[in-house]
């Protein structure tokens, strides 16, 4: 891999985690387009991580409330105190235990999915199917405190989905917070601050297997590199969906997936 190809690879990357397009799909059909040879996942996730920093700077007030919430009450005990906050942090790891749980089971059907642009294809059209339903979704007004557990295991579900490239994350997990009654804020928070534990958590995990490859086939100063526009273009891009989320046109992005998915389709 040049380093050009990472750059490219790196801004649709950044530019593609947070709008609900799948920016897993978007790298594999662009490693097609480009002839981008076979790299490893972990190249993938490097990735991944830059656009997750971009995460914690724009949530990094709200992550501090969490964790000073959870401290008052392990240290307190205050049974009035295991809602808001704290629930938001157990329903985080629930849902990402289920995802966790989920890609281990699927990891090998995962993965092969990776080396097939035309199934990428046809799972981006289904990210536009799924970002189209939101536009009749009622407007929520329900906060984290209005939820079940239940809640919990139906995101870590529909998380693990977005695990094929194509199936956008940010997409699918928005989409069904707001058809679950969530706030259209808090739909796009709870998706945006449960990226953060399952994105770092494959990282460490696929970096303590093949961490050597890694810097074999890309190389160090370009991991670097790619790591850095992918956090710059990946904060620009959040905050544009987060202006479309609160105005309730998170469908708008559907034509877009139709369009690209039928594209490559064809290519």
């Amino acid at each position: 891999m040049t380093l050009q190809q990472a750059v490219i690879l790196a801004i649709i990357q950044g530019a593609t985690e947070f709008l609900p397009v799948s920016s897993s799909g978007h790298l594999v059909l662009t490693r097609s387009l480009i002839g981008v040879p076979d790299i490893p996942i972990l190249f993938d996730l490097i990735l991944h991580l830059g656009t997750v920093t971009a995460t914690v700077l724009v949530y990094y007030r709200a992550i501090g409330e969490i964790f000073r919430d959870i401290g008052i009450w392990i240290i307190y005990r205050r049974g009035e105190a295991f809602q808001g906050n704290v629930k938001l942090f157990l329903y985080i790891a629930i849902s990402t235990a289920v995802t966790g749980v989920a890609g281990l089971l699927l990891e090998n059907q995962i993965t092969s999915i990776f080396q097939s642009p035309k199934i990428v294809s046809v799972l981006l059209i289904t990210t536009g199917l799924i970002l189209f339903t939101t536009r009749y979704a009622q407007k929520g007004n329900n906060s984290i405190n209005e939820t079940r557990i239940h809640f919990s295991f139906v995101i870590g579900i529909v998380q693990a989905f977005a695990m094929l490239p194509g199936i956008s994350r940010s997409g699918s997990t928005i989409s069904a917070g707001l058809f679950m009654g969530l706030k259209r804020e808090m739909a796009g928070a709870y998706s945006f601050l449960l990226s953060i534990p399952s994105v770092f958590g494959a990282a460490l995990f696929a970096y303590a297997t093949s961490y050597s490859e890694l810097y074999e086939v890309v190389g160090l100063p370009t991991v670097i590199v790619a790591f850095l526009l992918s956090f710059i273009s990946g904060y620009i891009a959040l905050r544009l969906l987060l202006q479309f989320l609160k105005r309730g046109r998170l469908w708008l992005f559907s034509f877009y997936c139709f369009l690209m998915g039928l594209i490559t389709l064809f290519l």
